[in-house]
């Protein structure tokens, strides 16, 4: 995988995700190829929020967990520079989960660390963009 573009264009994508919009989602807890571009993994449920799953989108194919750390290590954390993606994100996000356009994708990628517990349970059955590079 070709990490030296990786400013330039969406290469990892972090979302919260309610368990009921993952009906055709292999569940297994490792990579898995969605097409020739992008891969994801599917997070087994967690007991602080057992009705959202975490899901994590690398454009690669046949990635390797070392490839995941490079890509996180290499990358400015939570800065506003992503935000120019959150729209190819939530795009890449709906045609993987094949979702309606009309399913909003909330972006989590400011202030999540000053959201209450109270907040995150309300917003539960909400997609929660956490993180992009």
């Amino acid at each position: 995988m070709q990490l030296k573009n990786q400013q330039s264009t969406l290469q990892y994508i972090h979302i919260s995700i309610p368990e009921i919009l993952l009906g055709h989602i292999k569940s297994k807890n490792s990579w898995q190829n969605y097409d020739q571009e992008w891969s994801y993994r599917l997070d087994p449920p967690h007991a602080s929020h057992p009705f959202q799953r975490d899901l994590y989108i690398v454009k690669s194919k046949n990635i390797e967990q070392e490839e995941i750390k490079s890509i996180s290590d290499n990358s400015v954390v939570k800065n506003n520079k992503n935000l120019e993606y959150i729209e190819d994100a939530k795009n890449i996000i709906k045609k993987i989960l094949d979702l309606s356009n009309n399913i909003p994708i909330e972006n989590w990628l400011k202030d999540t660390d000053n959201r209450s517990i109270i907040e995150s349970m309300i917003d539960k059955n909400k997609i929660k963009l956490m993180y992009i590079i």
